[in-house]
């Protein structure tokens, strides 16, 4: 077929083409031309491929030419190239090449053809040196018709016929991003976080907030990544495949703040207690040594957590039981117990105890640890205490009237107590601590006055110690027979502020004035002295002595008159004096007294 396509035009051919230029309204203008494939890929230097141009609704058709344009004319081997008619088609070929401009067609005036009919089969053969790059084919020209006077042109600017062999592979399409799961975690990093969307490619990339995540691909439309570090909020997550193109969810994973795991305590932690009566301890009945310890806890959510689960380890440090109530679980000396508990809607649990003795019971203490594990924001596991102190004594057979404490110029602790009345008072041990909780006996005893009715002060100066930005003392009141008993904690803050001595010896207004059932009468001494203070009645009656020949140091103090007489006994409202008296200085005043 090839080689009698390259014969000689017959005449009728010849006459066609000399009147092609001309364009003749005839039957076939509005034959639909179309080709039988428009894209040809994957060709190679030397291969060849064919495509067929049809028309539909020709009219007696017996003369044919089409003329194509191969751009560019280097990359075909232009020699190769052959044309034959359709299948359908009465036509003789012929072929008339013009470098990159080809003409093929044909006459066959014995008969005719009307319908659909294939024009032609072209055969496109490309160059040994082709490259593979894009080119085209162009169907510049297809006239059609029944004579020479009576044919139609149909142009490219009309048909748009065009053939592209090898184009560029489309791009692929750019990723989609439909959900990310989950949309928060911990700003540590390591959630796996599941992308999904369309048109991922392997070796796609993910970003949170502009940082790296490690990606692993599972199909088009699904990625697992492991979120980075990042800082609390929301941030974007980025998609991006190997040839550039990305998508970008915006805000979609939130970082969320670390929440840790609280276990507080919402109740006082230490406690001094007088023993409850005996017989009373092991049942809750609001005597007078019950103590309730209470922690709150908060989750990972920093909410109140309930249903909490918390251990509660109690150790008896002294010498009598103490007992948990309300099961009045007794807690020996000595031994050590571990009970739990679990945390209301309100996050709280609560631990109550209680002990009991007589006067001859000794001093008993326990120490307390409420303790749980619980989970923070990122999952990882705490360890949660909260320590509580109580300690049990017998109620101070001295009434004590006051006890104060105060830090001197020379860095000391001046410890300052009155006695309204004692019985049987051998002396007073000091006792002091650095956390309210570990106490130790500093100085000798002071020295007590047995049974006195009378009002007396004692003093105790604590000059060794410890660093510490805050000390607590008590006082341990020991009678002739041997048993003990303690008083309240004191706090003594030390200041780094410079103590500034008094420039005039003073006695100042009693406060409160008046005053039921105590007043506070302070002084200044510009020296250490001998000091006296006594109270009057309105006839200058002795009522009271605070201070008798007591010495001293320079400074501020101060004494509490309690409203009792010296026989112990409450005085009758009214008016009364106080007189100091010291080395070289004596002042008076007046104070009310109102019942």
């Amino acid at each position: 077929m090839r080689n009698s396509v390259r014969k000689a035009l017959p005449l009728t051919l010849a006459v066609l083409l000399a009147v092609s230029g001309a364009v003749f309204a005839g039957d076939n203008a509005n034959a639909v031309l179309s080709l039988s494939q428009d894209t040809f890929s994957g060709v190679a230097a030397s291969e060849s491929f064919d495509f067929t141009v049809s028309a539909a609704g020709v009219v007696e058709f017996k003369q044919l030419s089409l003329t194509i344009s191969l751009t560019p004319e280097g990359a075909f081997n232009l020699g190769a190239v052959a044309f034959a008619p359709g299948a359908n088609t009465p036509i003789s070929p012929g072929l008339t090449p013009d470098g990159g401009v080809i003409t093929g067609g044909g006459a066959d005036f014995s008969g005719d053809f009307t319908g659909d009919a294939d024009l032609g089969v072209w055969s496109i053969t490309m160059a040994d040196d082709y490259d593979g790059s894009e080119v085209t084919i162009q169907i510049d020209e297809v006239s059609i018709g029944k004579s020479s006077s009576d044919f139609d042109l149909h142009l490219f600017a009309d048909n748009g016929l065009m053939i592209t062999i090898n184009p560029p592979d489309p791009p692929d399409p750019p990723p989609v991003i439909t959900g990310v799961d989950p949309a928060s975690g911990p700003q540590a990093g390591g959630t796996a976080v599941t992308i999904t969307g369309e048109n991922f490619q392997d070796g796609a990339t993910v970003t949170f907030g502009g940082t790296a995540a490690a990606v692993t691909f599972e199909d088009a439309t699904s990625l697992t990544a492991t979120s980075p570090a990042g800082n609390v909020g929301p941030v974007d997550v980025v998609v991006t495949n190997p040839d550039e193109m990305s998508a970008t969810a915006s805000e979609a994973f939130t970082y969320l703040e670390l929440i840790e795991p609280v276990l507080s305590a919402t109740s006082d932690t230490d406690a001094s207690l007088d023993y409850s009566l005996p017989g009373s301890g092991d049942t809750a009945d609001g005597s007078d040594g019950e103590v309730t310890f209470s922690v709150g806890f908060t989750d990972d959510t920093g909410d109140a957590g309930a249903g909490q689960e918390i251990t509660w380890t109690i150790t008896n440090n002294g010498s009598e039981s103490v007992f948990l109530l309300p099961e009045g679980v007794e807690i020996e000396a000595g031994t050590t117990e571990v009970a739990t508990s679990s945390t209301g809607d309100d996050g709280s649990a609560t631990a109550t105890f209680d002990s009991e003795g007589d006067k001859a019971a000794g001093t008993t203490s326990i120490s307390v640890v409420a303790s749980t594990t619980a989970d923070n924001s990122d999952g990882e596991s705490r360890e949660l205490s909260q320590t509580f102190a109580a300690t049990w004594d017998v109620a101070v057979a001295a009434e004590l009237a006051s006890i104060t404490a105060e830090f001197t110029l020379d860095r000391e602790v001046f410890l300052q107590w009155a006695v309204a009345s004692q019985s049987n008072n051998l002396g007073w041990e000091v006792y002091r601590s650095v956390d309210q909780i570990h106490f130790e006996q500093v100085g000798d005893l002071v020295s007590g006055d047995g049974t006195v009715d009378g009002f007396r002060t004692y003093n105790f100066m604590d000059n060794d110690l410890p660093q510490a930005d805050v000390l607590y003392y008590y006082l341990k009141q020991l009678d002739l027979d041997g048993t003990s008993a303690r008083s309240d904690i004191i706090e003594v803050l030390f200041s780094s502020a410079v103590v500034q001595l008094p420039t005039v010896n003073a006695l100042w207004q009693n406060f409160p004035n008046p005053f039921n059932p105590e007043t506070i009468i302070s002084f200044d001494l510009i020296e250490g002295s001998v000091v006296t203070l006594t109270i009057y009645d309105t006839v200058g009656q002795v009522v009271q002595t605070l201070a008798r020949s007591q010495d001293m140091r320079a400074g501020h103090h101060q004494l509490v008159w309690n409203g009792l007489d010296v026989n112990g006994i409450k005085v009758s409202s009214g008016v009364y004096f106080y007189q100091l008296r010291s080395n070289n200085f004596t002042s008076m005043k007046k104070m009310t007294l109102l019942q």
